[in-house]
């Protein structure tokens, strides 16, 4: 598996506490591969991750014999600085060519993002629109993994955004290679060590729902 994560900071380094995986797990930046251990290369944050969690835990299932993250996430970022034309878009561009140059072909695309687009209250069409024009760029690099799309709009003192929510919901299409996610809003304040980022059981128990969102795709085929 060579997954290519991307989002905000529910993506990033923004976790509770850091660990180091596997050996089977790594991750690539800039042309190198490193084992996975917290803060992971390629996104901003300085804690830990929900994907040295996953990581581990698709190796123990025995649904990968070996997984590579390679991120590109930033936390309290919204979707249309992702989007052609945004600050952060090369830094998806920029991730897939890695992978390219190292020879690796990513699998799977794992995309958690839409807090800061529940608190600026983005409508639901833009959300859309502004994901298609991503995976739009991603197809165009020659990157035809599925895509997984969380559900994730919870963070701090704000409620979850329904109109976001059901944006991520509806933009499942498998003819269009999109699938669901995690739905990580289900995961209340009890599992966030500041009611946004993700304690050391959060970070377990977000993990765990990738699981059973890979299992299920993977069960398909």
């Amino acid at each position: 598996m060579v997954a290519l994560v991307l989002g905000q900071s529910n993506a990033a380094n923004f976790g509770e506490s850091k660990r180091v995986a596997g050996p089977k797990v790594l991750n690539l930046y800039k042309g190198r591969l490193y084992r996975a251990r917290d803060p992971l290369r390629g996104a901003n944050g300085e804690w830990g991750s929900v994907w040295t969690r996953l990581g581990d835990k698709l190796i123990a299932e025995r649904l990968f014999d070996q997984v590579v993250f390679v991120p590109a996430a930033v936390g309290a970022t919204e979707i249309a600085q992702w989007a052609p034309g945004g600050l952060l878009h090369e830094w998806i561009m920029n991730a897939i060519d890695d992978a390219k140059k190292s020879r690796l072909k990513i699998t799977h695309v794992l995309w958690h993002q839409g807090e800061s687009d529940g608190v600026l209250f983005t409508s639901k069409a833009d959300y859309k629109q502004r994901f298609w024009a991503i995976l739009a760029s991603i197809r165009a690099k020659g990157v035809g993994a599925p895509v997984f799309v969380a559900v994730a709009t919870r963070c701090g003192k704000y409620a979850p955004n329904p109109e976001i929510q059901q944006a991520q919901r509806e933009l499942v299409d498998s003819t269009a290679g999109v699938f669901p996610g995690p739905d990580t809003d289900q995961l209340d304040e009890s599992y966030r060590y500041d009611s946004c980022h993700f304690s050391t059981n959060g970070l377990d128990v977000h993990a765990q729902l990738w699981v059973a969102q890979l299992k299920a795709y993977l069960a398909t085929k």
